[in-house]
C-alpha cells in the first residue's frame, strides 16, 4: 500500500515515519547546532583566556566536539541514503525531486501561497508536501556537501591516512585556481545555507502545526501523522454527539 494516497478521516492516524527516520532528523538536529555553534567559534576564536593552557585546552575540546559531531553526521547520512533503499514511500521523498509531474509544481505552488498567508488552508500530504520536499532535497544536498568540505579540510591536516581519500576536495579547490583556505570559505558557505533551511522548516513545522490539517511535531516522535478536523467537522461531532445524548 502507498502511504501517499491513503486519505485518512478526522481523528484516524497513519505510520509514516519509521523509527530510523526518526532517529536520523533528531541526530542531525542536535548535530547541525552542534557543529554551528562549535565552528562559529572556531572562525572566530574567543579571547584567550588567563591559566595554564594544558589544564585549559578549552578550544582543543572546542575542536573536539566539532569533530565528533561531524563525524556523527556523515555516519547518520550514509545511514539515511542507505534507509532510504529500504524504507517504506516517505523515506525515499527528499531524496528525488518528481519535478516531472505537473501536480508536483502545483502543490509546490499552493504550497507557497499557503505559508505566505495567501491562501485560507493548505492541502493534506502524508507525507512531506511539495514544498517541503524541495526544502528537505535542499538540505540533504547542503548536508552532504557539508561532509565533503569538511573531510576534505579534515585529511589536509593529515591526522588519519584513512582519510586521504578525501584529497579529492582539496584537488577540487585548486583545480578551480583557489586553495585550501577557499575550501574553508565553501564549508562555511555550506553553513550559512543550513542556518537558513533550519529557520525556514522551524517556521515551516510550527505553522502547519498549529494552521494545518496535519499533526506535525508529534509525527517526528511517535511517527503517526493525525489529521485534525476542520471547525465544521467539529461543530458538527459535537451536534451528533448532543442529538445521541438527546435521544
Amino acid at each position: 500500500m502507498n502511504i501517499l494516497n491513503i486519505h485518512p478521516k478526522p481523528g484516524q492516524g497513519v505510520y509514516v515515519y519509521e523509527f530510523p527516520v526518526r532517529l536520523w532528523h533528531w541526530t542531525i538536529v542536535a548535530c547541525i547546532f552542534t557543529l554551528f555553534v562549535t565552528g562559529h567559534y572556531i572562525g572566530k576564536p574567543p579571547q584567550s583566556l588567563t591559566g595554564d593552557p594544558t589544564r585549559l585546552f578549552y578550544f582543543g575540546k572546542l575542536i573536539m566536539a566539532h569533530y565528533t559531531a561531524a563525524l556523527i553526521l556523515v555516519v547518520a547520512m550514509v545511514c539515511r541514503i542507505l534507509w532510504a533503499l529500504v524504507g517504506n514511500q516517505v523515506s525515499r521523498q527528499i531524496f528525488i525531486l518528481p519535478f516531472w509531474r505537473k501536480q508536483w509544481w502545483r502543490g509546490l505552488g499552493d504550497d507557497i501561497r499557503w505559508y505566505c498567508f495567501l491562501s485560507k488552508s493548505g492541502d493534506i500530504h502524508m507525507g512531506h508536501n511539495p514544498l517541503a520536499q524541495a526544502g528537505m532535497f535542499v538540505c540533504v544536498v547542503a548536508i552532504i556537501f557539508m561532509c565533503l568540505t569538511g573531510l576534505g579540510i579534515y585529511q589536509a591536516k593529515g591526522y588519519s591516512q584513512f582519510f586521504h581519500m578525501f584529497r579529492f576536495m582539496e584537488d577540487l579547490v585548486y583545480w578551480s585556481g583557489g586553495n585550501l583556505l577557499d575550501l574553508v570559505v565553501w564549508h562555511r558557505v555550506g553553513m550559512v545555507i543550513l542556518v537558513a533551511f533550519v529557520m525556514i522548516h522551524v517556521y515551516m513545522v510550527i505553522r502547519e502545526e498549529i494552521m494545518g490539517r496535519t499533526t506535525m511535531i508529534s509525527t517526528m516522535v511517535n511517527g503517526v501523522r493525525l489529521v485534525k478536523a476542520t471547525p465544521a467537522e467539529d461543530r458538527a461531532d459535537l451536534r451528533a454527539e448532543a442529538e445521541a445524548g438527546d435521544a
